[in-house]
């Protein structure tokens, strides 16, 4: 076999085995993501942490994966992904804790003591 018949017959694979991004349907995405929109928002209206607004955003941008199979939007997704990721992650770490949280616990140290 020459390499022309082999570059032929990869090109002819790959068409044939062209793997979608998700492993599930769309309807089951969009439903995830809106479920996590409405979960992480609501936990923000509650607790106040700013990394659950950071995922609250994050979950519903990997739709954009849908408009188009083009490799550069794939990318650019998943690095805002990623961006946003590590944005939850320092804010966890370097954030306050609130007002409420440090009241609850000297009380309950108070309490112990």
């Amino acid at each position: 076999m020459n390499l022309t018949n082999m570059l032929t017959c990869l090109a002819k694979i790959s068409d044939v085995n062209n793997p979608i991004i998700f492993p599930f349907p769309f309807k089951l995405h969009i439903s995830l993501a809106v479920i996590s929109l409405i979960f992480f928002s609501y936990r923000f209206a509650v607790q106040k942490k700013p990394y659950q607004l950071v995922f609250a955003v994050a979950a519903p941008i990997s739709l954009l994966l849908w408009i188009s199979n083009n490799r550069t939007l794939f990318y650019t997704v998943g690095a805002i992904e990623l961006i946003l990721f590590l944005i939850a992650i320092f804010t966890t770490i370097f954030s306050k804790p609130n007002e409420a949280e440090t009241s609850a616990s000297s009380d309950k140290k108070a309490k112990e003591d």
